[in-house]
């Protein structure tokens, strides 16, 4: 049975925001990846945050069938966001993190030193 071009067309529109959507994650869980334990905990995180998107996408929008316009609609969405806005909003989400973690860098180096003072005595 073949699908009506205007259904076509809504889904292919909802698989290219779906690509925007997962590039705007990427971008918002990359300041979070500064360590071996950290990369690899965020990475888990999107992936899993990809297959329920990618799940929902196909129960929904796919009516249970992807297609090949759809994964080329995701592509070109993800390939539209990291085009376009992916550096202001890396560049914003990176001063955001850096002013949240400063009081916290505070704290860690001021425990370090009272470790290493009761240490001593």
């Amino acid at each position: 049975m073949e699908l009506p071009v205007s259904t076509q067309a809504g889904e292919l529109l909802a698989s290219v925001i779906l690509g925007w959507g997962l590039g705007i994650a990427y971008d918002l869980l990359r300041p979070l990846r500064r360590g071996p334990r950290t990369t690899a905990l965020t990475d888990a995180l999107y992936c899993l945050l990809t297959l329920l998107a990618l799940l929902a996408f196909l129960l929904y929008a796919g009516r249970g069938r992807l297609r090949i316009f759809a994964l080329a609609g995701i592509s070109a969405g993800a390939a539209a966001w990291f085009l376009t806005l992916s550096r202001p909003l890396r560049l914003l989400s990176g001063a955001v993190f850096r002013a949240l973690g400063l009081p916290v860098r505070g704290l860690v180096r001021r425990s370090k030193n009272f470790s290493k003072k009761m240490k001593k005595t």
